[in-house]
């Protein structure tokens, strides 16, 4: 086994737009001269939920047309340091990215996503939750990023939103077609949880006052919920040793006692440590915590940051990529690619074009389908083809990628490869 690190992130961003510099937020540093010197302690994965994203209709279409702005914002920070967002899902003000490192890339396997809305009684995204699953090193992985119900006597309606998330997400896998059976389970997001209603705003200061985190946790509803078994209840939470994130007054540090504060921002995780015979999984979290430099929101984003064991070297279904022949402007060039014996085709498959540096998985320039097996040879694993595309206007450095319409991801990545002036 193997460790890889996933950094969690969850923030209501309340329907601002991304005003403040991120780099804290991500953990990277801004300074150009040495930030990439500490490129090797970022994680592995980047996992961020956001809530109350701006969600207006008009807002909406544009984000069809155009990044989002949040993720795009996401993706100026942590891309340079050699990260691709490789998935994402949005149910209105619900937004989950979650990027890689570029390494790791064609390692993700069956990328499936899922929405359900909880809010007016299930017709309503406003509140509800988006989920993500794939395998990554042959141990299978969901995320959850939720919005519950709200106010303070909301407690047994975020209880069923919880039921209803886990009873009503479906993915096309069988082995693990619900959230709860997947080998690690992240679970982030504004859950909406508060404090007992014998806690009053005064005794709450008092103990935020105090740094007194064992008597507000002592009195926090999602700990109750676990421990009844209402909800969450197979999910583990670090300890929870800092403010109540939850209700700042916007631009400011200071608490809005309008509102009870509360630990309404939340990340949980569960992992089946058993799931394989002769090995253990684990996690181990290493930090948790909110982000207190932000106030443009009255919520603080929370970040959490864990190690999970992966199968080390574990490689399936792969396409590799033979070294390039020559490319030129306007014409294209050859590829030759190899499967190996387990992968299957299907017509929806293609090879995209990216240049060296692309963040996202949607920055292709161009792309071709690969052509089927001819039907009396279906062992056929070696394809030779000419991407020939006069979209291709720039000389520099490139990548193609190959990607499976059957498993729904990314079975191979070439090595960059020149693509030269027609003059040259």
């Amino acid at each position: 086994m193997e460790q890889l690190s996933i950094a969690c992130i969850s923030w209501n961003v309340e329907t601002t737009w991304p005003e403040e510099d991120l780099h804290a937020l991500m953990g990277v540093r801004k300074d150009p001269v040495i930030k990439r010197g500490l490129d090797g302690y970022l994680p592995d994965l980047y996992i961020i939920g956001l809530q109350e994203v701006k969600s207006q209709p008009q807002n909406v279409v544009m984000d069809t047309l155009f990044e989002e702005p949040w993720t795009n914002a996401l993706r100026e920070v942590i891309g340079p340091h050699d990260y691709v967002r490789v998935t994402g899902e949005r149910l209105q003000g619900i937004v989950t990215s979650v990027f890689v490192k570029r390494r790791h890339l064609h390692h993700i396997r069956d990328i499936h996503t899922s929405v359900v809305r909880t809010g007016f009684g299930g017709f309503w995204g406003n509140k509800g939750a988006t989920s993500i699953r794939f395998s990554l090193y042959g141990c299978s992985m969901c995320i959850v990023n939720c919005h519950l119900a709200a106010h303070d006597t909301g407690y047994k309606e975020r209880v069923e939103n919880f039921n209803a998330i886990i009873d009503s997400t479906r993915f096309p896998i069988p082995e693990t077609s619900n959230i709860l059976y997947h080998d690690y389970v992240f679970w982030l997001g504004d859950m909406n949880f508060r404090y007992e209603a014998n806690m009053t705003s005064e005794i709450i200061a008092k103990h935020i006052g105090e740094a007194n985190w064992t008597a507000l946790e002592d009195a926090d509803e999602l700990r109750k919920a676990q421990k009844s078994g209402d909800a969450f209840s197979m999910l583990k939470e670090g300890p929870l040793n800092f403010p109540p994130t939850y209700k700042y007054l916007e631009g400011t540090n200071t608490y809005d006692f309008s509102r009870r504060p509360a630990w309404t921002d939340r990340i949980l995780y569960q992992v089946h440590v058993d799931a394989y015979e002769n090995v253990k999984l684990g996690v181990e979290q290493l930090l948790y915590s909110p982000i207190e430099v932000y106030t443009q929101s009255d919520h603080k984003p929370v970040t959490t940051t864990y190690k999970v064991k992966v199968f080390a070297n574990h490689d399936d279904r792969c396409v590799r990529f033979q070294p390039m022949g020559t490319w030129v402007v306007g014409e294209g060039g050859p590829v030759k690619i190899s499967l190996d014996s387990d992968v299957v085709t299907s017509p929806w498959d293609y090879i995209a074009l990216y240049k060296v540096d692309f963040t996202s998985m949607h920055q292709y320039i161009t792309y071709t389908y690969i052509p089927q097996p001819n039907l009396g040879n279906t062992s056929q694993r070696t394809f030779q083809l000419l991407f020939n595309d006069e979209l291709l206007q720039h000389p520099g450095m490139y990548r193609l990628v190959y990607y499976s319409g059957k498993y729904s991801c990314y079975l191979g990545m070439s090595d960059p490869f020149p693509v030269l002036s027609s003059q040259s």
